[in-house]
């Protein structure tokens, strides 16, 4: 019976580590195309980030766990992105918050005309582990103050330089015999969303490599502009072992809000890469 017992208890274990993903991830996007009475300028990557961003990570978790995790999202789009919609609870109800629209150090902007949501305006909690803020200069190294976002929040992902979304075009390059050909491939701001979600479930990356990867092969390499992606979080004990945020991967991730009290964690922390030559003005 010990034998028995003991070889249920391998197999169990087995099976707990291959499917030991969570059993739900839930997104909520916040995109801004075109601003009201064109008080910013328009974006019209905006929308494509968000759904590419939504369908990536939906694809990429059904392909994996084959409905082992369930997957929900809420999306809303320019004059549904307000101050009172960002800063109450509906961002509070998902696992992680995506925007996208203009920001500058400590800030993004909303859709009405003069709005806007600062860092002391928004503590990221509740069901919410992480962010991705696709915007310029709210992360700026030096000049940032990260601490207020955080309310629970895992970690917030961003830029410290400027962030320029470009629309999708082709590349060209020298194919067939001795490179004698011109073919061309796609290139597109939204392969960021879309790579960093594969990077990051299928690929079992952790979070931070996941996205400055993607950051590096698209607007970088490909689309040849210096950026500087981030990540800022905080750190500590959460039940007796250090956690690092920027090292989290989706499938072994923390399901509960870390550090939401002062004094609950150890150490502020963020990491970036300055990829070429990124713009601050």
């Amino acid at each position: 019976m010990k034998k028995k017992t003991a070889f249920f208890s391998l197999i169990l274990s087995i099976v707990v580590s291959a499917f030991g993903a969570p059993a739900k991830l839930s997104v909520v996007t916040f995109a801004i195309s075109s601003y009201q009475y064109g008080w910013q300028h328009d974006s019209n990557a905006s929308r494509e980030m968000a759904d590419t961003f939504v369908s990536s990570l939906k694809d990429n978790v059904n392909s994996v766990y084959s409905g082992k995790v369930r997957f929900e999202s809420a999306q809303y789009f320019d004059g549904a992105v307000t101050k009172d919609e960002f800063t109450g609870n509906t961002p509070d109800r998902y696992n992680f918050v995506f925007y996208k629209g203009h920001g500058n150090t400590d800030l993004i902007t909303m859709w009405p005309m003069g709005e806007y949501v600062r860092n002391t305006d928004k503590k990221f909690g509740g069901n919410t582990y992480w962010v991705l803020i696709r915007s310029c200069l709210v992360l700026r190294n030096g000049m940032s103050n990260q601490d207020p976002w955080f309310g629970g929040v895992h970690s917030i992902l961003g830029y410290s330089s400027l962030s320029t979304p470009f629309s999708k075009y082709k590349k060209k390059y020298g194919c067939g015999p001795f490179n004698l050909g011109t073919c061309t491939y796609s290139v597109a701001s939204y392969y960021v969303e879309r790579d960093f979600a594969t990077n990051w479930i299928k690929g079992k990356q952790e979070i931070f490599e996941a996205y400055y990867t993607a950051v590096y092969k698209w607007v970088y390499k490909e689309h040849g502009k210096g950026v500087e992606p981030k990540i800022v979080y905080r750190m500590g004990y959460v039940d007796g072992k250090f956690f690092e945020p920027w090292k989290e991967k989706f499938e072994t991730s923390i399901q509960k809000p870390v550090f939401v009290n002062p004094g609950s964690y150890t150490s502020i922390g963020s990491m970036w890469v300055t990829l070429g030559e990124p713009e601050y003005e």
